[in-house]
């Protein structure tokens, strides 16, 4: 999105009606997700998220429209209308040697699927998960691939109970797959590394973070708080869509949104130090346990030392 488009979704009227308390996440991400016409250039991910969060009265549907534009983006070819999920996580985590849900070839030229996926967010309300799985080795490497896996395929079950106190709007849930057939047509071509595990976090960082401001932004403006409360995530709004016009694949753009997310927390968190006297109701909704940025700080900062040696091998030292 252009910075006047950003602008103009900012500050049109606010809206009238707002999700109930035990709102439909599936239906709410319907109603307000798609739309008809995008922009010549093809879907503006950016865009989707906006107006979502523009909608949203609570942190946790503002993660939830950061996290599908962010899975989206990964996956262009997902459906319009559907919820997705994206499964890579097992018992030791997300890093490909820790990844051992197999996806083995039978004699029809299709696949079989056999594992355990932990920490399925939004699984449990998805359509389509975006599932990693190994089809063995390539020389030391553990060789993925991602598949685009219908939620109603037999074989598949779910655990919510580790995640209860998750719900209702960003729902989680393990996953086991026993048998679980797949056709050769959802199996996405490439390394499912390079092209969705790697980049995925910084693409959530990004949607996520921007999806809370958003959302913090409308709220600001519906209790009538002061406007030097509102400018500083005007300009963290427009940021944020301008990183999401690059590839945040390269070590400058780690850089770039290591600056963003920084600045994020700190405005999230003056906006609440800021004010006072929110609502019981307001607080419950809108200020998480770990600020804004949640857990995964020692793997941000891992990723930003990483990119700056990179960045500083090109230097020629005097």
């Amino acid at each position: 999105m252009k910075p006047a488009e950003v602008l103009d979704a900012l500050f049109a009227p606010l809206p009238e009606v707002l999700p109930d308390s035990d709102a439909d996440v599936a239906f709410f991400l319907g109603e307000h997700g798609p739309q008809p016409q995008e922009s010549a250039d093809g879907p503006t991910y950016f865009a989707r998220l906006m107006r979502v969060a523009l909608h949203t009265d609570r942190r946790s549907l503002a993660s939830v429209a950061g996290h599908q534009a962010a899975v989206r983006r990964l996956f262009p070819s997902t459906p319009d209308h559907a919820v997705v999920a994206f499964c890579v996580s097992e018992d030791k985590g997300p890093r490909p040697a820790h990844i051992h849900t197999s996806l083995t070839p039978d004699d029809t030229g299709n696949f079989t699927m056999n594992g355990t996926k932990r920490w399925g967010s939004m699984a449990p309300v998805a359509d389509v998960r975006y599932v990693a799985a190994s089809v063995g080795r390539n020389g030391d490497r553990n060789d993925l691939r991602m598949v685009a896996l219908p939620s109603e395929r037999p074989g598949i079950t779910i655990d919510l109970e580790p995640y209860e106190s998750w719900g209702p709007e960003f729902q989680i849930c393990d996953l086991h797959f026993a048998e679980v057939k797949v056709q050769a047509d959802e199996v996405l071509a490439g390394d499912a590394y390079l092209n969705a595990i790697k980049p995925f976090r910084l693409v959530e960082d990004v949607y996520n973070t921007a999806g809370s401001l958003i959302g913090l932004f409308q709220l600001g403006r519906r209790h009538g708080r002061p406007t030097q409360q509102l400018e500083p995530l005007v300009g963290l709004i427009v940021q944020a869509a301008a990183i999401a016009e690059t590839d945040m694949a390269s070590d400058a753009s780690v850089v770039l949104l290591s600056e963003f997310l920084g600045r994020a927390d700190a405005a999230w968190s003056a906006f609440w130090a800021e004010w006072t006297n929110p609502s019981a109701d307001i607080t419950q909704a809108w200020t998480p346990e770990r600020g804004l940025l949640g857990v995964a700080a020692a793997a941000r900062e891992t990723r930003l030392d990483n990119a700056w040696s990179a960045l500083n091998t090109t230097v020629v030292q005097d």
